[in-house]
């Protein structure tokens, strides 16, 4: 794989300080000066409040991305905002969270790693391993960006993801989520990021375009352990290119139809509405306007 003048800039940083977590330590500074600053307590109440002026209803499908580092000044556990989430939605919604168990797959030697969706914790932070284990969870069967999802849509959100050309096609939970009109929600999450279904946009564009193939020009066969404990495999494309990505480069161009956000105490919470959201990132992705600065668009003809 090509590496990027970044990457190889970053890797030389780790070198020359030793650390090995460049994203851990922002987050670890970003909080030391954080708690300076933010003095306000929140529950669980607030942070549900806040996420129903955005529009989360109960009985909605809700995707939840978050950093519970940025939960400083939160007045409670992981496991009773989960519930009170849940209790929010009630049976009729349903709850998602990703529970990929690696944050770096170029990392994994994919002979020797089955994955086990039963026992594998995520790589996706507390909130997430703790809605894993959660009573009632469906986990789909993807090493890549796997997910966990409960209530009334989980297994048919879940049920089918190694069966996709890719990771996030039309039978990925992250795709299937915009069909049923899910909402994303991010909470303590850096204040650009939109969520791991934004890259369902180059899974519909690389049938299109050149620029877009790039991201999906690899086969890569996976094992996994099945519900009966027997090694199965799947197949499907991935990537094999370095990439960068700003997402500010595509919320400049969302509306309040697709957008919005809120703050309570130090806690950013970013709302998206996953199917405008994904319709707007494809047309613009068809313009050759994207969140990857690396590779770039700029030498492509859209």
């Amino acid at each position: 794989m090509a590496i990027s003048f970044y990457t190889k800039l970053g890797i030389l940083f780790k070198k020359i300080t030793g650390i090995k977590d460049i994203s851990l330590m922002r987050k670890n500074l970003h909080k030391r000066i954080g708690m300076i600053f933010y003095k306000k307590k929140y529950t669980s109440k607030d942070i549900i409040e806040a996420m129903a002026r955005m529009g989360v209803k109960p009985g909605c499908t809700l995707c939840i991305h978050a950093s519970m580092k940025e939960f400083y000044n939160y007045q409670g556990t992981a496991i009773e905002l989960i519930d009170a989430i849940t209790n929010y939605l009630t049976p009729e919604g349903t709850l998602m969270m990703p529970a990929m168990p690696f944050t770096e797959l170029r990392c994994v030697d994919l002979d020797k790693y089955i994955f086990n969706p039963k026992t594998d914790k995520t790589a996706a932070g507390y909130l997430a391993e703790t809605f894993r284990t959660y009573p009632g969870v469906y986990r789909s069967i993807n090493i890549q960006h796997s997910v966990c999802a409960w209530g009334k849509h989980a297994e048919w959100l879940t049920k089918d993801h190694h069966k996709g050309q890719n990771c996030w096609d039309e039978m990925s939970p992250y795709y299937r989520m915009t069909q049923l009109n899910g909402i994303v929600v991010n909470l303590g999450m850096p204040a650009f990021y939109i969520g791991t279904f934004d890259h369902c946009v180059e899974a519909t564009l690389y049938r299109e375009h050149p620029y877009w193939q790039q991201f999906l020009n690899k086969q890569q066969t996976f094992r996994y352990y099945n519900e009966n404990g027997k090694i199965c495999q799947y197949t499907c494309y991935t990537g094999d290119i370095d990439c960068r990505s700003r997402e500010s480069r595509l919320i400049k161009h969302f509306n309040s139809n697709i957008h919005k956000q809120e703050k309570i105490s130090n806690l950013l919470i970013n709302v998206f509405y996953a199917a405008p959201c994904l319709q707007k990132m494809l047309e613009l992705g068809r313009k050759g306007i994207t969140m990857y600065y690396v590779p770039s668009p700029k030498k492509y003809k859209f």
